[in-house]
């Protein structure tokens, strides 16, 4: 995915991408990594998991706050004044299609194949979909990089950059979901420090 992280923190990275095309999500944002780090084995994401940051919980406030997949940039409040229920559709759709068609649409809405020797600025493409960085992506890997480079600027940044870094976002889902899993960023901030870092 990028130059500027290690293939462990690429991973995550390429993890973050994956999980929002399996959300049926138009963008990859700090959310993902989060969700991407929250199953990681490395010490960072077993940090996050004993805060309780699990990936069900992560994953059910991504789409709760987003209102998840194909129809999470739609306005409820309009539809539903209009008559539309938007989780009928949902279920509807599903019960018919099955659980994973509004997922497959929006992927598909997302896939175009790549222009030879053309590549995007801002975001990935995973299994012939590129998704757009969203709120909070740039801001992490920004971080993250910034944290690799000033204490070498010869390495890439590591897992422990990117957790940090994802945990510095201020625009996007990140804040609310630290907030709604009762979760303090400095404080989970220091927690991972500490658990990378042990005193000796």
């Amino acid at each position: 995915m990028t130059r500027h992280l290690t293939q462990d923190a690429n991973a995550i990275a390429e993890q973050a991408c994956q999980q929002a095309i399996r959300l049926g999500q138009p963008y990859f944002g700090g959310e993902h990594f989060l969700l991407a780090l929250s199953a990681a084995s490395h010490p960072a994401g077993a940090v996050l998991r004993e805060h309780g940051l699990t990936p069900g919980r992560v994953e059910a406030e991504i789409v709760r706050l987003s209102g998840g997949g194909l129809f999470g940039d739609l306005d409820r409040g309009a539809l539903a004044a209009v008559g539309v229920d938007v989780d009928a559709v949902r279920a509807a759709t599903e019960a018919t299609f099955g659980r994973e068609a509004l997922t497959s649409a929006a992927a598909a809405a997302h896939r175009k194949p790549p222009r030879s020797g053309l590549r995007p600025r801002s975001g990935g493409w995973r299994d012939g979909v590129f998704l757009p960085h969203g709120p909070g992506a740039e801001q992490a890997l920004t971080s993250a990089t910034r944290r690799a480079q000033a204490r070498d600027a010869t390495q890439p940044a590591d897992v422990e950059d990117l957790a940090l870094g994802i945990l510095t976002v201020s625009e996007g889902l990140v804040p609310p979901i630290l907030s709604a899993l009762g979760v303090c960023g400095p404080a989970l901030s220091t927690a991972i420090l500490d658990r990378c870092h042990p005193a000796s």
